[in-house]
């Protein structure tokens, strides 16, 4: 009897060994699935393959000249959503470089097609047509105005000394963003609103200050105030 207890308390021992072990397999299963998903839900753009980077360069290639804007359009729209950014920065690229004058007219029509991509196509066009900078962001901001402090500050990222000359160009061409452009460049949405004044004796122009008072200004008429 002694010895039937024993191996019925075993079998028992066994047995909670084998669910504990089970147990602990399916937690670790479920946590690398979980991290599996995070990994996929927060993954970056998908880049292309040289060969689907090729394929774009030939067909922009191929296209005339005139088709540009609506051929490289037309390629973002019907690429995949997790590749929208990869193909629009490579389309850019590929129609600038067989036309340079395309910068601007390929910029608006890519992100009014993608404008998502704002700032990714602003930053790849600015690159490779730098004396184009203020009108590319203008064009992108005004086909994605409300990413248009991210347009600004990705051009940044590429030509420091002409985030000034950007900013001001895309507030002027999308005032409502104003404020996020002024927060992003100066850390203060309020800077630059209304005149500038001057502590010094100088005025702004380098011109100088009134030493006396002006003349009296009166309401009644045919007073002058500068007579007794």
């Amino acid at each position: 009897m002694t010895t039937m207890r024993f191996w019925i308390r075993c079998a028992r021992n066994v047995g909670k060994l084998d669910f504990l072990i089970m147990k602990k397999h399916n937690q670790f299963a479920l946590a690398a699935l979980l991290a599996g998903l995070t990994c996929f839900a927060t993954s970056p753009a998908q880049a292309l393959t040289d060969k689907e980077v090729s394929a774009i360069n030939q067909t922009i290639k191929e296209a005339p000249a005139a088709d540009l804007p609506v051929k490289a359009a037309e390629l973002v729209k019907q690429s995949a959503k997790k590749q929208k950014e990869s193909v629009a920065v490579a389309v850019v690229r590929a129609a600038i470089a067989k036309k340079p004058a395309s910068a601007v007219s390929v910029v608006s029509s890519v992100v009014k097609a993608a404008p998502a991509t704002a700032p990714a196509v602003a930053a790849a066009a600015a690159k490779l047509a730098p004396d184009q900078v203020e009108a590319i962001a203008t064009a992108a901001a005004l086909a994605a105005p409300e990413l248009a402090d991210k347009i600004v500050a990705a051009i940044a990222d590429i030509y420091p000394k002409d985030e000034e000359r950007v900013a001001k160009a895309v507030m002027l061409a999308v005032p409502q963003a104003q404020a996020k452009i002024r927060q992003r460049t100066s850390g203060n949405s309020q800077a630059g609103i209304g005149e500038t004044y001057s502590s010094s004796g100088t005025r702004i122009n380098g011109g100088a200050f009134p030493t006396t008072p002006p003349p009296a200004a009166y309401a009644s008429p045919g007073h002058d105030g500068t007579r007794p």
